[in-house]
């Protein structure tokens, strides 16, 4: 599956670990940074529970992975340094700005002062094997691992072993309306995602969430934004299973 750094946005100063002991103190401390480079997602417990949390995303991977799986592919065949890059991005026809904004964030993380190295994003010394998902998650899966695992998509929810293995591989419907509710997330995001509720395998409305994830990247370098956190209780319908308080 398309992009496969689960730490990627650890490069961002934004998401590190700025109190670690004993357990991260908001949830933006979200990457612990290690001999240059980010380390393992810190923990949290999940509030009103004695259990830890995790990165769950609200829309899963695997439909995600509807746009980004062949679109990975197409970009590491396409290119074999940055100028490609810039170049496969202003090819799309259609056009995808989102992609640029990925990009642009991309850039972001490598200038200075952050200077997050090109290799945490593309790997141009391994060479091109067409049609191989595996070989472009390789050579340019860094890149796509930031639309993957986009704070914005982000919860921090206890696993779905703790909630009854809901939401498995289906958009997280618990999670979207606490936030559509509270008015915790980004507007145009909560959209987008009721959208690929209503449609969950097409193709237009996952890129719609893509295009809408991908806008909040230029303010992520300012701001944290995502990693959802929020009160969790045992449903009482169910003995053992949590649902959002």
């Amino acid at each position: 599956m398309a992009g496969n750094t689960d730490n990627i946005h650890g490069w961002n100063p934004l998401y590190r670990d700025r109190d670690p002991y004993p357990l991260p103190g908001n949830n933006f401390d979200s990457f612990l940074f290690n001999y240059g480079r980010p380390g393992n997602f810190n923990y949290r417990l999940v509030e009103g529970t004695n259990v830890l949390d995790h990165q769950g995303h609200i829309v899963p991977q695997n439909i995600l992975n509807i746009v980004l799986d062949p679109l990975m592919i197409a970009m590491s065949e396409a290119c074999n340094n940055a100028g490609d890059v810039v170049n496969f991005i202003n090819n799309q026809i259609p056009p995808r700005p989102w992609l640029q904004q990925v990009l642009n964030y991309v850039n972001a993380l490598q200038a200075l002062p952050i200077a997050a190295p090109e290799a945490a994003f593309f790997d141009w010394g391994t060479p091109v094997i067409l049609n191989d998902a595996a070989n472009a998650e390789t050579r340019v899966g860094g890149f796509f691992s930031i639309m993957t695992w986009n704070p914005v998509n982000i919860c921090r929810a206890p696993v779905d072993a703790q909630r009854g293995n809901y939401p498995g591989n289906a958009v997280d419907v618990q999670v979207f309306t606490y936030l559509d509710a509270n008015n915790l997330a980004d507007p145009a995001c909560l959209i987008a995602i009721q959208n690929v509720i209503n449609n969950p395998n097409n193709a237009a409305a996952i890129e719609a969430f893509l295009s809408a994830c991908s806008a909040t990247l230029a303010a992520q370098l300012i701001a944290g934004a995502g990693f959802y956190a929020f009160p969790w209780q045992i449903n009482p319908l169910a003995p053992g299973v949590l649902i959002p308080a």
